[in-house]
């Protein structure tokens, strides 16, 4: 089904201050851009991700999870000022 939220246009300064989030702490700044359910998952998977990352055997599938989410978020901020008035 069509979502229409996510075809919702924000401004340009809070895609900008998305953007800067997002890179800082990945999600955050989606929230800030009320995109709620990708910035919600894009935490999840970075807490798991760092929470994980706490044992050595676990960095194998930590650090990865890290860095997915890192690039998720970005890409989506990216995408914000792509599509900013």
């Amino acid at each position: 089904m069509y979502n229409m939220a996510s075809t919702k246009k924000v401004k340009g300064t809070v895609a900008l201050a998305s953007l800067i989030l997002n890179m800082a702490i990945p999600g955050i700044g989606s929230l800030v851009a009320e995109k709620k359910n990708e910035g919600t998952w894009q935490l999840i998977l970075l807490i798991i991700g760092a929470l994980v990352s706490l044992t050595v055997a676990g960095a194998v599938i930590g650090i990865p999870l890290v860095i997915i989410a890192w690039i998720w978020s970005v890409l989506t901020a990216i995408k914000l000022v792509k599509q900013a008035d």
